[in-house]
């Protein structure tokens, strides 16, 4: 477990799959810009009996609060073939009650310190649509810096929309850890 100041990031355990999946077709939580699922609760459950919904490519916490309450996911994928970031990371908060508290900040910075110590890498990236303001804070806040809009980057909803690229390097999260919280 990864613990933060509020918020927690743990593996998903089997009591976790059936929420994770209500909440992962459940429109109002998945909000405007969070992908459709793509996998029924019976893949869901096979891939957690499978490898915990990790392995070497991809890692998948939920992100709880400190009463092991479930609210939300955190998630890293090594990236391949491409110049630029390591690894790509993703984060939702499901209740649009809990949107707006720090919790997705927190959980960005608790999953990039945790990647930054126990992986070889140098670069994490955010990819977040263009018109998400929220999230675009949170890039900002966790110290990520905008590199590029991909035009026409990401299907969803029956059309094509712009995204920006946000990264961070190894020595730019380090100097964020050491400088004295406001």
């Amino acid at each position: 477990m990864i613990k933060g100041r509020t918020i927690s990031l743990r593996p998903f355990g089997d009591a976790d799959i059936e929420p994770l999946y209500r909440k992962s077709i459940d429109l109002e939580s998945r909000g405007p810009w969070y992908p459709l699922p793509t996998a029924s609760l019976t893949k869901m459950r096979k891939n957690f009996t499978d490898n915990g919904l990790w392995s070497p490519e991809l890692g998948n916490f939920a992100i709880v609060d400190e009463n092991d309450r479930l609210v939300g996911q955190a998630i890293w994928w090594k990236l391949t073939g491409s110049i630029g970031a390591d690894m790509e990371l993703g984060y939702r908060v499901f209740d649009p009650a809990d949107r707006g508290k720090g919790i997705a900040s927190e959980a960005v910075d608790l999953l990039g310190g945790w990647l930054f110590d126990g992986q070889p890498i140098n670069r994490l990236q955010l990819v977040i649509h263009v018109d998400n303001a929220p999230s675009h804070r949170v890039a900002e806040k966790c110290g990520y810096t905008k590199q590029a809009t991909a035009r026409e980057a990401w299907y969803h909803k029956g059309k094509w929309h712009d995204v920006d690229v946000f990264t961070i390097t190894r020595a730019e999260y380090e100097r964020r850890r050491v400088a004295p919280k406001a």
